[in-house]
């Protein structure tokens, strides 16, 4: 080979490589960190159609875990065009059925409630980091003991673009900034034990304090887990005070929606 065709062919290859570096890497939905030897795994949930980069809502599961029902709800917030991160708090995607089991999962968060903060905290850094999302409109919604963690990510002080709560525990220990910058939607069930008319005055002198823009929607007649189709089934089996209610059910998530589209 003649030595014009050898440099020729040398620029050739020297093109052909710097290209295959510019090439951008591929895209991954998976959300994942490591912590304490468990694994924090999810998915970014993205719409069918979309241009530009959308908001992401955070959705938090109930005290048994990412089932498949805080799934399908993550999934239901993609047909509004949104995108959804349902979260795993526990680890290793661990989810449970009874009660004991779910309490024993619960109970580090609620005795220290920073714990959940920190963790939302790292799922947060990582959805900023797709780039189909605006890192600038993040909403965090939970569900249950979901919505505890919600409303600690309010308390922290950082600034949202929503915050919203179905049938969660409003008490916390967490520390409540002394200016909570983030919008809050409270979707109470009004007949929730749970959640005593103690908790509710409670809260709302809290949020009053803080200078926090929010707003408590009460559902007649809902218990605790309204929204959630299993609930009355385990309700009835494990003898707690929680029940579906379709009425409380469409009419929170209509709210949610309508939260989300000011």
């Amino acid at each position: 080979m003649t030595r014009p065709l050898m440099m020729l062919l040398l620029l050739f290859i020297s093109i052909a490589c710097s290209h295959k570096k510019q090439e951008k890497p591929k895209y991954s939905p998976v959300v994942s960190f490591q912590e304490e030897g468990k694994t924090y795994e999810t998915k970014m949930l993205l719409p069918k159609n979309f241009k530009e980069k959308v908001p992401v809502v955070i959705v938090v599961h109930e005290w048994w875990g990412k089932t498949p029902y805080i799934e399908n709800r993550a999934q239901m917030i993609t047909e509004q065009g949104y995108a959804a991160l349902p979260v795993d708090l526990f680890g290793n995607n661990q989810t449970v059925d009874n009660p004991k089991a779910a309490q024993e999962l619960a109970n580090p968060f609620y005795k220290n409630p920073e714990l959940g903060v920190k963790r939302l905290e790292k799922y947060i850094e990582l959805a900023k980091k797709d780039p189909h999302v605006d890192p600038e409109q993040i909403y965090i919604i939970g569900f249950c003991f979901g919505g505890t963690q919600a409303l600690n990510m309010a308390r922290t002080g950082k600034e949202f673009a929503g915050v919203v709560s179905f049938h969660g525990g409003l008490a916390s220990t967490y520390p409540t900034a002394n200016e909570i910058k983030t919008e809050i939607l409270v979707l109470n069930g009004a007949a929730d034990p749970m959640v005593p008319k103690e908790d509710l005055e409670a809260f709302e002198e809290e949020m009053e304090s803080s200078g926090a823009d929010f707003r408590i929607v009460n559902y007649p007649g809902a218990t605790h887990a309204f929204t959630n189709p299993n609930a009355t089934a385990i309700g009835k089996k494990y003898k707690m005070p929680i029940a579906y209610n379709q009425k409380a059910a469409e009419a929170s998530w209509k709210e949610f929606l309508e939260f989300l589209s000011k």
